[in-house]
């Protein structure tokens, strides 16, 4: 007679058959669902032992062992992912060629180690769904009882040779070592399951698309003990875009307790407390100079020190990594732009005139390349308001409005402009630009 050996929960278990969605948990008596579905649909002339008849006194593991290697067939309830029903179907499949039938209810998620098996669903809650799965399961039986090979372990060895007395180790010994085994495949699977929740956060961090969604998941991360730096540094980016500093800041420390030496999370813990406000701009320079001792060759880290050095009032320092930066991405607009501003700042009128001039050129071979976007059309109006061409600067301004830029950006070139206001450099031109930037975030604003 034919073996069969059932591995499955036992008695009344309440769980969710989601484990993404604790919350949502039901109930179901695993006792029904053997003698009212599964063993109906099981063929005539099988011996079958279900596993918690195995449970009484005497050497356990060695008779879990004998059916799972002996069993003409195993079958497998995955249902509420039971820990002791995978340490069973992974002993099976690393020890047996046999076959192997899996079954779950209908609605269980099952983690990715097993998903590209085949899997018969039951519909507990839905009795007369049963026949046809129960002819489905009765069919798997029988072609599992003629197949050579079933086990994916043997499919992917297929010279693996497995048996009770080979070799010197006793077959307990074999068996502890499968149990050391599967419990590394189970620490791989808790890990797989981390890593599939962070990856799943990471997308929902970047789709936030209001300052509340961004705070809601800033609250929800902080309750779980999340080990990758780039979902945190993700999630500080969008702390900071929202205006939430102080939660950015506290989320780049836990970044920063994993990773120390990262550079790109010291460079954005310094941009975060310079944004901030100016009682942190020392200590935002001392982050984004910890950060160009690890990688002097980061343009924006440049670019981002020189704006910080530049509302200290420090000119010369701030020109320094502005053209550090031009130096590293000679195309880029913005290390031509401020260093341009920074000359006309310091008094350097010709220095600074030809550096606008260059970036006018620039911004003009974008255009007609077809690759300008509304930042180098800010730039082209910087530009020609720095060389005293008024219209030209209107003009290239009102183009740029019309793309709808984001506010943060007309912002920053409002900022520039007030700056040659201030230091005395094309302000005539620079008074007469400002008010349709400024019009423009008002009614993005209101």
């Amino acid at each position: 007679m034919k073996r069969l050996f059932v591995a499955m929960p036992y008695g009344e278990r309440k769980a969710p058959l989601d484990y993404e969605e604790p919350d949502k948990t039901c109930v179901i008596d695993f006792d029904a669902v053997w003698t009212g579905i599964l063993q109906p649909a099981i063929p005539p002339g099988y011996q079958t032992k279900r596993a918690d008849e195995l449970r009484q006194p005497g050497l356990i593991d060695r008779m879990y062992n004998e059916w799972l290697f002996d069993a003409d067939i195993v079958l497998a309830d995955l249902t509420f992912g039971n820990p002791n029903v995978y340490y069973e179907l992974g002993i099976r499949q690393a020890l047996s060629k046999k076959g192997t039938v899996l079954v779950a209810c209908k609605g269980s998620k099952l983690p990715f180690d097993v998903r590209n098996q085949y899997v018969i669903n039951y519909d507990y809650f839905a009795a007369p769904a049963l026949r046809a799965f129960q002819a489905d399961l009765r069919q798997a039986i029988e072609n599992a009882s003629t197949l050579e090979m079933d086990s994916p372990v043997h499919v992917f060895l297929p010279g693996l040779s497995i048996g009770r007395y080979l070799g010197e180790k006793s077959p307990e010994a074999k068996v502890q070592e499968l149990s050391l085994k599967i419990r590394a495949l189970e620490d791989a699977l808790r890990d797989q399951r981390s890593q599939d929740t962070e990856d799943r956060l990471l997308d929902k961090i970047r789709a936030a698309a209001t300052p509340s969604r961004v705070l809601s998941l800033y609250q929800l991360v902080s309750t779980r003990d999340i080990k990758s730096t780039r979902l945190l540094e993700q999630l500080a980016i969008s702390l900071r875009d929202a205006s939430y500093f102080d939660e950015a800041i506290r989320t780049l420390d836990r970044a920063l307790e994993i990773a120390p030496d990262d550079p790109e999370l010291l460079r954005e813990i310094g941009f975060v407390c310079r944004k901030k406000g100016p009682l942190f701009h020392a200590q935002a320079e001392t982050y984004m100079l910890r950060a160009l001792e690890l990688n002097d060759r980061d343009s924006e880290l440049h670019g981002m020190l020189g704006g910080l050095l530049r509302r200290r009032g420090d000119y010369e320092g701030a020109l320094i990594h502005y053209r550090r930066a031009h130096e590293l991405q000679p195309h880029d607009l913005y290390p031509i732009v401020t260093v341009g501003a920074m000359c006309g700042a310091l008094g350097k009128l010709a220095e600074a005139k030809e550096w606008y001039g260059k970036l006018q050129t620039t911004c003009e071979r974008l255009i007609e390349q077809k690759h300008a976007d509304h930042w180098t059309f800010l730039c082209l109006g910087e530009a020609a308001t720095a060389l005293g061409q008024q219209e030209a600067a209107l003009a290239a301004y009102r183009r740029a409005l019309e793309m709808k830029p984001p506010i943060e950006h007309v912002l920053s070139e409002i900022e520039m402009l007030e700056f040659l206001v201030e230091r005395h450099f094309a302000a005539e031109d620079a008074l007469c630009a400002l008010p349709i930037l400024r019009q423009y975030t008002e009614s993005q604003r209101s």
